[in-house]
């Protein structure tokens, strides 16, 4: 494909990273972050947000010195041919685990809450095919769906929260740092390797026009971010810390408390918000992969390559053990590991080797 035909604009990718977060935060992550911080959840949430911003910061600001080259091309420059390959194939892998965990997520959410008599082939099929053919036409057309869903998400988001508010209890965010100081912090560090999904911006950046709008628009993406936090954790206000740190899927149970008039049972609704976050989720997450692919190797296309790794992922997502409990623990601990390694701590290595070997915007441009 053309690149000049598969060019998204600065917003699109701030919108793509913005479903990209949400999508995976909003399902397991609240009774996680409530089980750490307790009552003190939405001060996890504010921290977050700031250590998300700053890994975006981060990645941007590496992007910028190489606005022409993704993670492939300038760990070549920065590494070496050898090192940077292998660098390179790392955050592939780092990928294709991530896909896999959210395919398995995503099936265990619909074959739990919503049709315990499915079998999980179906789930992941229904989000991966979908997902690989939009992806296959170019990182264009999820970016072009995506504006138009990621507010149709965020209205179910702020509605879900607004039709509770006279069911919510505030108190029970009281007494404050009833525990110490320590918990919030740990909570926040949960939150803050899911925001960390902004490192799909080093495979984006070579199609992304008008690249340094990217400083100054994050940090609305990210005050969205956090108020989208702030309201998931309404669950506490609505539950109790306790019950919300032992409940599945406390977003879930938020739009099923709904019972005013014909508003009532609206299951249905946060099922298609999932399933689209999801879905947009996996287009980019798997461009990500077949995209550094195609460049380390010098491949002609990288359609080929979008539809194995598909297979991949489905294949390794019905041998991943579908143990809620166990997806729990390894969607927090591990994860968070995973996410800062490839989303903070290289970034920020290659950043400095850069600016030490004398690279700069300006030299750049």
């Amino acid at each position: 494909m053309n690149k000049s035909n598969n060019l998204i604009s600065s917003r699109q990718t701030v919108f793509l990273i913005l479903t990209s977060i949400l999508a995976t935060v909003d399902v397991f992550l609240p009774a996680e972050v409530a089980r750490y911080a307790g009552r003190d959840a939405w001060m996890s949430a504010i921290l977050a947000t700031f250590i998300g911003y700053f890994i975006y910061r981060v990645i941007v600001a590496l992007c910028l010195l190489f606005p022409d080259y993704s993670l492939a091309g300038f760990n070549r420059l920065l590494l070496g041919k050898y090192l940077g390959g292998v660098l390179t194939v790392f955050y592939i892998i780092a990928m294709l685990t991530v896909s896999t965990g959210v395919t398995v997520q995503f099936a265990v959410i619909m074959g739990t809450a919503f049709k315990p008599e499915s079998s999980p082939y179906i789930w992941h099929l229904m989000v991966l095919i979908p997902a690989l053919y939009v992806t296959s036409l170019g990182i264009h057309v999820p970016a072009r769906m995506n504006e138009l869903l990621l507010p149709f998400g965020l209205i179910v988001l702020l509605g879900v929260m607004v039709l509770n508010i006279p069911e919510m209890d505030f108190k029970e965010y009281l007494p404050m740092f009833y525990h110490g100081y320590l918990p919030p912090v740990k909570g926040a560090l949960v939150i803050g390797a899911k925001l960390a999904y902004s490192v799909m911006i080093l495979a984006l950046i070579p199609f992304i026009e008008k690249k340094k709008k990217l400083p100054r628009q994050g940090l609305p993406a990210f005050i969205c971010v956090g108020l989208a936090l702030l309201a998931g954790t309404t669950a506490i206000a609505l539950m109790g810390p306790k019950l919300t740190a032992m409940t599945l899927f406390p977003a879930l149970e938020m739009v099923r408390h709904i019972d005013i008039g014909f508003l009532t049972r609206l299951d249905v609704i946060m099922m298609a918000v999932w399933h689209t976050g999801f879905f947009i989720f996996l287009c980019v997450s798997i461009y990500f992969a077949a995209s550094l692919t195609r460049e380390l190797f010098n491949l002609r296309g990288y359609k080929l390559i979008l539809w194995i790794y598909g297979l991949v992922i489905f294949i390794g997502a019905n041998i991943y053990i579908t143990s809620v409990p166990l997806i729990r623990f390894l969607l927090v601990i591990p994860l968070a590991v995973l996410l800062y390694t490839v989303g903070l701590v290289i970034p920020l290595f290659l950043y400095l080797i850069a600016r030490f070997r004398g690279y700069s915007k300006k030299k750049a441009t």
